[in-house]
């Protein structure tokens, strides 16, 4: 018999006994015979077993009620670009929420910036595994990809958000398309006829044009949002902005720049009155608004579970079919939209 990848259920098929029967065995079980340890020790070290000491700390936490207080070291490495030397502050939440939930299941976890170090990417390989990182967590400033030469072989690894041309390690990013689905919805139960959407180019192409496709959907399948064009472009800027809104007079505005208040009071036009605001970005506002919360610390939360499953699993490097884990964001209302009546969820 050949095994790819020895493992305690092949191990079990080969000595004619249960998994729990091997598991005990090569714990050192005192109820498991002499005989029967010694025909399971026997195959595991013939078909190259190794057992994962993660799993073994945590099946010892489950059997004798014991917590630990350290399982292990992982890794976050921010990959910079030009245009984006420095993490933004929407990453640095993400990280946040990845060192608290990292944290309650006994992860320690080290930050980095692609780069800053003097080192290449293999340098960054050797430094993690001398510092037993045994996960790492991707942030990409733009979809470049993973740095040439880094050994994923080595780690367990996660991205969060789109990092990649093309996705070649599992994902934790929000839901953008259902997301804004949702939200309009909601706004044309509100009332609102005309809603138009602005965004710079960048912020669309980063995401996969996801924002830009879920409202484009919506407005040509879903009807009674109007027809109002959106507004993607470079630069976004006031002079741009009052045009697009005189010509169009969209009811509400939907945008990632919460300066399109200002423009708006400028112009004259009441918010929420006589043009109503919607942040698509609200948990990156500078003003009081409504707005989407893009659950920025759950994403980090999610990326470190997704990483510790990995490594409870045994699995290291670039997965063969790399899955994406869609994290929903949260409606937020606030002063700049009408209000709800009372018992609309």
């Amino acid at each position: 018999m050949t095994m790819a990848k020895a493992s305690l259920s092949s191990l079990a098929e080969v000595c004619g006994v249960s998994t729990s029967t091997v598991s005990r065995a090569l714990s050192g079980h005192p109820a498991v015979r002499a005989e029967v340890r010694a025909k399971i020790e026997a195959a595991a070290a013939k078909y190259g077993y190794q057992r994962n000491e993660l799993v073994g700390k945590l099946m010892s936490h489950l059997r004798t009620g014991r917590t630990e207080r350290f399982l292990g070291n992982l890794a976050v490495i921010h990959v910079p670009s030009a245009a984006q030397p420095k993490l933004l502050p929407a990453q640095r939440r993400c990280i946040a929420g990845a060192v608290t939930r990292a944290t309650a299941l006994g992860f320690k976890l080290y930050e980095f910036s692609f780069g800053r170090d003097g080192l290449d990417a293999a340098g960054y390989g050797r430094m993690l595994r001398a510092r037993g990182v045994q996960g790492v967590i991707f942030l990409f400033a733009e979809p470049t990809g993973l740095p040439v030469g880094f050994p994923t072989e080595a780690f367990a690894t996660v991205e969060i958000d789109y990092g990649q041309p093309e996705p070649s390690l599992h994902t934790v990013c929000l839901d953008h398309f259902g997301t804004l689905t949702g939200a309009l919805e909601r706004l044309k139960g509100l009332g609102y006829r005309r809603v138009g959407l602005f965004l710079t180019k960048f912020k669309d192409q980063r995401i996969r044009h996801k924002w830009s496709a879920a409202f484009s959907s919506y407005q040509g399948y879903s009807g009674r949002i109007g027809k109002v064009p959106m507004l993607i472009e470079d630069e976004i800027d006031e002079t741009l902005f009052k045009r697009w809104h005189q010509t169009h007079r969209p009811d509400v505005v939907v945008g990632h720049m919460d300066e399109a208040l200002g423009w708006l009071q400028r112009a004259g036009i009441r918010v929420p009155e006589d043009t109503a605001f919607f942040n698509l970005s609200w948990t990156e506002r500078k003003r009081a608004c409504a707005g989407l919360d893009l659950r920025l610390e759950l994403q980090g939360e999610v990326a470190a579970e997704t990483i510790i499953a990995q490594i409870q699993r045994g699995e290291r490097g670039q997965p063969a079919d790399p899955r994406k884990i869609m994290v929903r964001g949260r409606w937020v209302g606030g002063p700049t939209i009408r209000a709800e009546a009372a018992g609309q969820i």
